[in-house]
């Protein structure tokens, strides 16, 4: 039972990963349309402006995918028997590993502010991991 539950956990995590670096590695026309898209809906849903709101959502992005990222990362390594800091070593490890790949994608750039909006989405998530004491809630 254990084990598979690692295994769900692991797998969970490498998803998240495989999505995290396929939406930052969207050339600029294909991010752009992406996360406009989401902003459109999210801008008429909320009832606001969508160009107001839509650099509000590309940066707030960088933080959620992070702080969901060392969650996912965390459940793995409790029930690995890891220290929990070991999710938070490897969420920043990849923030900088993604942000400096993305200059070899047509129309990107890396930027440190978004390395820096990365790693607090990891942080909080790590806070929040050891705030709840996720490891009761694994089961």
């Amino acid at each position: 039972m254990l084990f598979s539950k690692k295994i769900t956990w692991c797998v969970l995590s490498i998803l998240w990963l495989g999505l995290m670096f396929f939406l930052s590695h969207q050339n600029g026309p294909d991010t752009f349309n992406t996360s406009h898209g989401f902003t459109a809906w999210l801008a008429q849903l909320l009832g606001v402006d969508t160009e107001f709101l839509h650099g509000i959502v590309r940066k707030a992005a960088h933080g959620v995918l992070y702080f969901v990222l060392v969650l996912l990362l965390c459940g793995w390594q409790i029930l690995a028997g890891r220290k929990l800091w070991v999710a938070l070593v490897l969420a920043v490890v990849f923030s900088v590993f993604d942000e400096g790949t993305k200059p070899l994608v047509a129309g990107r750039h890396c930027d440190i502010e978004d390395i820096l909006l990365n790693d607090v989405g990891a942080v909080l998530g790590y806070v929040v991991a050891r705030f709840i004491r996720m490891d009761s809630r694994l089961g």
